[in-house]
């Protein structure tokens, strides 16, 4: 079951080099002998007392590979940015010989960049599977142009370590886990609030609790806004939630979701299923203690007041309590935006923002500032070209890099406010149904 990774590598070549044909990971100790069945007959072998080492190179030898690296570099006069870039296959225990799993390094690397870049392959035996580590110049010496890590080129990666895998007989991941959860949904989780991959896990939850075949699981996720593909011929089955564009697939939801389990668990519901009520919005959902502060809501006008009024419905303001602790059901998919909704409305009460004609300005104020800096930057980078000395070319960079991050906090802002411009309208329309739906209950 070989993986593969790769990754660019800055600073300095020689390290992840030395890392790569360190003797110490890619040779045989006497107990590496003794735990690999395939060389038990050379580990008895009294007359083979040497210690094997798994190390090979392409277009540059192994013993002097970060000379002839830099050597290529400087000969095309690119010596700055990525020094490498860095590849890893790794096998499932037991499965590979350190022979077998080099030769299918060495065949990989050969295959996919022996025409045109150096490469240092080196098979490690010091862990509990064997992998291979392949070292490749960032500069082509056939042409010297750059190496190119693109999705595709990952995914040439794969397919071709998988096929040499299959080739000689080892096994290849069918399935791949993919990420795990982001920081920011591992946040939110801690904070017991909804996440989008919960939230479809409760939607299908609901849906297939109320449904006996296919068809009702169909028609309850649509009347519940949620878009999906069951289609008996697709090989995974997804869900989308309302107001998304990015599809789940179900399996990735847990064992429970996967397409098979989703059939069991609809058939095995009886009839009694039909006669469970629709359950709407969220009741008795839990006040969420989140670490952010926003401003009060007395005494604040427009849209600063529109949004520290829509977040207060969300609950995103620990000071406040929510009416009988409830979301409205209007505002339900809405929560997967606090952060972001909190971000903007701390932005209009940083500018004082109150009316929609303050925010074009302000936003025409941003794309005017953007465009005076790109302009900047782009004749800083002729500049830094055109400087023979370094202090003047380091002088030129410095000042670069600060042009960019400034840019990159004003292009983040530019977003709110046009997000802003865009949802404040349909905010308005749902806090004024949630005010209708509350005074017919008063007067009731």
């Amino acid at each position: 079951m070989a993986v593969t990774k790769i990754w660019r590598i800055k600073g300095r070549a020689d390290k992840v080099i030395s890392y790569a044909s360190n003797i110490e990971k890619t040779s045989f100790s006497e107990s590496d002998r003794q735990a690999l069945a395939d060389v038990i007959e050379y580990a008895a072998n009294e007359d083979k007392t040497e210690r094997r080492i798994f190390v090979s190179a392409i277009n540059c030898s192994p013993a002097f590979a970060k000379d002839q690296f830099d050597t290529v570099k400087k000969r095309f006069r690119k010596e700055d940015g990525t020094v490498a870039f860095h590849a890893y296959q790794s096998f499932a225990p037991g499965e590979a010989t350190p022979e077998l799993a080099h030769e299918i390094g060495v065949a990989l690397a050969k295959e996919l960049w022996g025409d045109r870049f150096q490469v240092l392959i080196a098979t490690h035996l010091n862990t509990g599977c064997l992998h291979n580590h392949m070292v490749i110049n960032s500069i082509s010496f056939k042409d010297g142009r750059r190496f190119h890590s693109t999705a595709a080129s990952y995914r040439q990666l794969k397919e071709t370590s998988d096929r040499l895998c299959l080739e000689h007989g080892l096994s290849i991941v069918e399935e791949p886990k993919g990420r795990g959860k982001s920081y920011n949904h591992y946040q939110m989780e801690a904070a017991g609030m909804p996440t989008r991959y919960n939230a479809a896990k409760k939607a299908l939850d609901d849906a297939i609790e109320r449904s006996c075949n296919m068809q009702e699981l169909s028609a309850n996720l649509r009347s519940m806004g949620y878009q999906f593909s069951f289609a008996p011929n697709r090989k995974y089955w997804t869900i989308t939630l309302p107001g998304w564009k990015k599809p789940i697939r179900t399996y990735r939801l847990g064992e429970e979701y996967s397409r098979e389990a989703i059939e069991q668990r609809v058939f095995n519901n009886g009839s009694e299923a039909r006669t469970l009520r629709i359950r709407e919005g969220y009741k008795n959902a839990p006040q969420y203690t989140l670490r952010r502060r926003v401003d009060k809501i007395m005494g604040r006008t427009g849209l600063e007041k529109l949004y520290l009024r829509y977040c207060y419905e969300l609950g995103y303001l620990p000071k406040y309590r929510q009416n009988s602790s409830k979301v409205h059901s209007l505002l339900k998919d809405e929560l997967l935006k606090c952060d972001m909704y909190s971000e903007e409305a701390k932005l209009l009460s940083r500018e004082k923002i109150t009316t929609r004609e303050q925010l074009t300005v302000h936003r025409q104020k941003l794309e005017a500032r953007i465009e005076s800096l790109e302009e900047k930057r782009y004749e800083l980078r002729l500049n830094a070209k055109r400087k023979v000395l370094e202090e003047e070319k380091s002088l030129c960079k410095g000042s670069i890099a600060d042009i960019s991050k400034e840019l990159k906090e004003l292009r983040h802002e530019l977003k709110l406010v046009k997000d802003i411009e865009a949802r404040s309208p349909a905010m308005e329309e749902k806090l004024k149904e949630i005010e209708k739906e509350r005074i017919k209950e008063v007067q009731r």
